[in-house]
């Protein structure tokens, strides 16, 4: 009786470090600051085919986004959303999307009337 004990506790050992061992590595984090009227860092560079987690921070208390849609289109998203290629953010507000960007050299802007205009753009180099 004593030595089931004794297999059935190693197996279970067993099984616990196996699943953890299989779990992924957290995505690092990239924040974004989003300003107005502007975003940092400037451009944004990333790493292509590793995923990482964008966090999309509103310092300002009024309204902006982050509007990429060539990068985001040709990106796999993991987690969050970026529909249209956008993400919305109210005044103070954080937003995250984890995803695998592609190869390139993209455009990013707020659509927000004239914020482009008055330096709300950026470039994403993705490498």
């Amino acid at each position: 009786m004593i030595r089931l004990r004794v297999i059935l506790l190693s197996a279970a050992t067993t099984i616990g470090v196996s699943s953890a061992a299989a779990q992924p590595a957290a995505a690092p984090v990239q924040t974004i600051q989003v300003y107005s009227f502007g975003y940092a860092p400037k451009p944004i560079q990333l790493a292509a085919d590793r995923a990482v987690t964008l966090s999309f921070v509103n310092q300002a208390q009024g309204g902006h986004d982050f509007t990429a849609r060539e990068f985001f289109a040709g990106a796999r998203i993991v987690s969050g959303a970026a529909p249209n290629g956008e993400v919305e953010l109210k005044g103070g507000e954080t937003k995250a999307v984890t995803l695998i960007p592609r190869a390139g050299t993209y455009e990013a802007h707020c659509t927000h009337f004239m914020h482009s205009n008055m330096g709300m753009h950026t470039q994403i180099v993705v490498r």
